[in-house]
């Protein structure tokens, strides 16, 4: 039924609890999984605005490095529970839109399952920011196991 699974995963531990259920359901479905990364262009980039100069490109190529170190750590990390758990595993980290990038590479991998993680955010914060994972929800055509940080 899932034979391949999709993990997104920001690093965080509402995150890592979201990978533990999609390793749950790859060792009950036999699924191979993919722990992806959206490095989140949009909204790391964009206080910077029109600064076009040496400092500016400095700072841009250093958030950049700091979000690859991160996926690094964020996949690395899902990749060690799969493992553990004896389930088929492959990382893959890029930089983009995260809700969008996430639906993009489910479609492209033929991905079965997408799991993420959601915070849980309510009132004005969701209101004016949403969140990846009800973007996500809300776009997908390949269904989507969100798990809340509680």
């Amino acid at each position: 039924m899932f034979e391949r699974i999709l993990i997104a995963t920001d690093g965080s531990k509402h995150s890592e609890r979201a990978a533990e259920a999609g390793i749950e359901m790859a060792r009950l479905y036999g699924s191979a999984i993919t722990a992806l990364f959206v490095v989140d262009i949009g909204k790391e980039y964009a206080p910077l605005g029109d600064l076009i100069s040496k400092i500016a490109d400095d700072l841009i190529a250093g958030i950049r490095g700091n979000l690859q170190n991160q996926g690094e750590k964020a996949t690395r990390r899902v990749e060690e529970m799969a493992e553990k758990a004896g389930i088929a595993v492959t990382r893959k980290i890029t930089e983009g839109y995260p809700a969008e990038d996430i639906i993009r590479i489910a479609q492209e991998g033929d991905m079965k399952l997408i799991v993420m993680g959601g915070m849980g955010a309510t009132g004005l914060d969701r209101f004016l920011m949403g969140s990846v994972a009800d973007k996500v929800v809300r776009s997908s055509q390949i269904p989507v196991l969100v798990v809340r940080k509680d």
